[in-house]
């Protein structure tokens, strides 16, 4: 009996071992988890996937890992090189001026008529919406208007498309729907919240409770499922116009921990964001207006996706290009220096003996300086 009794105790032991080290080996399989995915971004591992997928493909094998620790080539080394060595000499005043000169920059086709035509669907009077590259409703048209304060934003070597637009006022929801079906949208990217400092930034466009629906103008909308973690809220949504039995699923990734006008505390939330997008289809993005934070993810992915590609990185160049297609993109001095500093991020988690140091001081730097 009493050998039995210790029997029982010394499997016990091991039983209770064996899940201790079930959970610390699950503790450590997150923290790789969460570290990969801090420093992927698309150009590197063009995938989308979740962090669900992320868990599953470590459980399964290599696959993340080895996609996450891809050789930089000498090329991409050189272009790296370049660029630190750019942010340097510039310094933070250097950025600073260089954000004011091109505030001088005026698009080749500045023409706004639809924009002027119907101001009732404009949320700022002062962010025009160009014509040569705005979507054009033809969901319900006629009746319906096809007018939308939304632009196409197809930037050179980018691994993603995107529709750029502004937070959708309530009179515009019905209107932001049918874009959404319209255009076959998979993944909608939300930067602000609908109040912000007390003031309307944003209709909330979409039913926020589970199992929830509800009716914008012609078209229907569900919430099939939500999730709620740090920064960040998904939305699973199905969309559907009247009168018709093809729907649209899509999901709404809500960034919450972004300012108005200004930063997050850290570029790798947005490498994150990036990494949450797919690259096969694409991808409505906004905040309030639509220029200042959108702009600044589009940017951020845009020099990040051309560093995979070989190309250099001008960050005025791709503010350039992006103005052509979304009038006023980056509002701020600080949304442009960020820009800058979450690339830097990023080159620290790829190389961090070689920038590590940099890339500290000039974030320093940026802090004395009051940027962010």
């Amino acid at each position: 009996m009493v050998d039995k009794f210790l029997l029982n105790c010394k499997f016990s032991g091991v039983l209770i071992e064996i899940r201790n080290m079930k959970r610390a080996g699950s503790r450590r399989r997150k923290r790789l988890t969460t570290m990969e995915e801090e420093v992927t971004v698309e150009g590197e591992a063009a995938t989308g996937t979740s962090s669900i997928s992320a868990v599953k493909s470590l459980k399964k094998g290599t696959t993340r890992r080895k996609r996450s620790g891809r050789p930089v080539s000498d090329a991409m080394e050189k272009l790296i090189s370049d660029y630190v060595n750019y942010v340097r000499s510039m310094g933070v005043a250097g950025l600073r001026r260089e954000f004011e000169e091109l505030k001088m920059f005026v698009p080749p086709d500045n023409s706004h008529v639809a924009f002027d035509a119907n101001p009732t669907r404009n949320r700022y009077r002062d962010v025009p919406c160009l014509d040569v590259t705005r979507v054009v409703l033809t969901l319900n048209v006629p009746p319906e208007t096809d007018y939308i304060h939304a632009n196409w934003l197809k930037m050179e070597g980018c691994a993603h498309q995107y529709i750029a637009t502004q937070g959708p006022l309530e009179s515009t929801a019905s209107d932001f729907w049918r874009m959404v079906h319209q255009e076959q949208i998979t993944t909608i990217i939300m930067l602000c919240k609908t109040i912000e400092d007390g003031k309307p930034k944003c209709f909330q466009y979409w039913p926020a409770e589970n199992g929830e629906n509800k009716t914008y103008g012609c078209m229907f909308v569900m919430n099939k499922r939500s999730e709620h973690e740090d920064k960040f809220e998904t939305y699973l949504l199905e969309v559907l116009p009247e009168g018709c039995s093809n729907s649209t699923i899509v999901k709404l990734i809500h960034m919450t921990d972004w300012p108005d006008r200004g930063v997050p505390n850290s570029g790798m939330t947005i490498l994150r964001l990036i990494r949450m997008m797919p690259t096969s289809a694409t991808s409505i993005i906004h905040c309030s207006a639509g220029i200042g934070r959108t702009g600044t993810v589009v940017a951020i992915d845009t020099l990040l996706s051309r560093l995979w590609k070989n190309q250099p990185l001008n960050v005025p160049e791709v503010i350039k290009e992006m103005r052509t297609q979304r009038a006023s993109s980056i509002q701020n001095e600080a949304q442009y220096v960020f820009i800058y500093t979450t690339v830097l991020d990023y080159i620290k988690a790829k190389l961090p003996l070689k920038y590590r140091e940099f890339v500290v001081s000039f974030h320093a730097e940026v802090k004395k300086a009051n940027m962010i």
